[in-house]
């Protein structure tokens, strides 16, 4: 394997922010407690990582690339004027908002709205029918009382919105089929 030195940080990409954390952070602002933070940050740095050419990876909140100009192979890669990798033009190219919607998270009230379920009772309903269709809750404290509050990722409760039977489907007939 060839040496690899720095290449760059985080702060070549986005100026006002060291980190990548605080970029997803200050990118969703208000509603960041909408989303699984540590599961986007992750999910982000692994799609820059599999944008950028082999021979250059984004670990933590550094860039490294090898060491020695022979073992750097940058064709079909945005170049600046020095024929050096744009890094910040790769990191543009991924579509942060689509990755971001894997992670968005959503209360029983709002799930509850997924399911079509009205009511006093409609967030009991949703948290129950979720638990039945195997999704999972993660807890967060609430924004106003600080108790602990069940919230879904949005994509598994739209998955197993679309997997359940519909209107009058007989399932004790189709387990026996």
């Amino acid at each position: 394997m060839a040496a690899m030195t720095n290449f760059g940080d985080w702060n070549d990409v986005e100026t006002y922010s060291t980190r990548i954390t605080d970029t997803v952070a200050a990118a969703l602002g208000d509603h960041a407690s909408d989303y699984d933070l540590d599961a986007l940050v992750n999910a982000y740095r692994d799609a820059i990582n599999e944008a950028l050419p082999d021979s250059v990876i984004l670990a933590g909140n550094e860039f490294y690339s090898p060491h020695h100009v022979e073992d750097k192979d940058f064709a079909d890669y945005p170049t600046d004027d020095d024929g050096r990798l744009d890094v910040k033009a790769v990191v543009e190219g991924v579509d942060f908002w689509k990755i971001a919607a894997r992670h968005e998270r959503l209360t029983a009230e709002q799930a509850a709205e997924h399911l079509g379920y009205t009511g006093a009772s409609a967030a009991g309903s949703a948290r129950k029918a979720l638990s039945r269709m195997g999704v999972k809750a993660a807890y967060r404290s609430h924004p106003q009382s600080g108790r602990p509050q069940a919230v879904y990722n949005a994509r598994e409760v739209e998955a197993a919105v679309k997997a359940r039977p519909g209107r009058g489907t007989r399932s004790d007939l189709n387990a026996q089929a």
